[in-house]
């Protein structure tokens, strides 16, 4: 009873509506990325614009906070939810690999891609692309608790 209490409380609820808030502003951004990109190649500046304050003023920031408060919510949970969990490690894993993935090839491309390097739009959308794929399996993870 203490576990589900510890779940139930205000302060565990909070932490988990602004973990989902900033889930949904942090990847928001990432299924309007294709969107833009043709835009962008078309030679719209306005949606060159909106690329790169999308994805880099919001994307990577919004996921970030999201996978801390992930950790926050898995510490609260008065045991209840423990890293050794499989869905647990797993979805940390995968938020790793998604800031590496946004830090490492989306946001270089984008700037290439802003400088003209047309070569750099396939590199966003193969990175956007993985980013919509890591979301739908940590989706499932989260809701199904796989190993839990």
């Amino acid at each position: 009873m203490v576990v589900l209490a510890a779940l139930n409380s205000t302060g565990y609820k909070i932490v988990l509506m602004i973990h989902v808030l900033a889930v949904i502003v942090g990847f928001a951004p990432l299924w309007l990325a294709p969107v833009l990109v043709r835009l962008t190649a078309a030679g719209d500046k306005a949606a060159a614009d909106g690329l790169e304050v999308s994805i880099l003023r919001f994307s990577l920031p919004g996921i970030g906070i999201a996978g801390i408060l992930g950790f926050a919510l898995a510490g609260m949970s008065d045991k209840a939810y423990k890293m050794s969990q499989a869905w647990l490690s797993i979805s940390a894993v995968l938020w790793v690999v998604l800031l590496a993935l946004l830090f490492t090839v989306a946001r270089p491309a984008i700037k290439a891609f802003r400088d003209g390097d047309a070569a750099a739009r396939s590199r966003i959308m193969i990175a956007t692309g993985i980013s919509h794929i890591i979301l739908v399996v940590t989706l499932y993870l989260m809701i199904f608790k796989p190993g839990a």
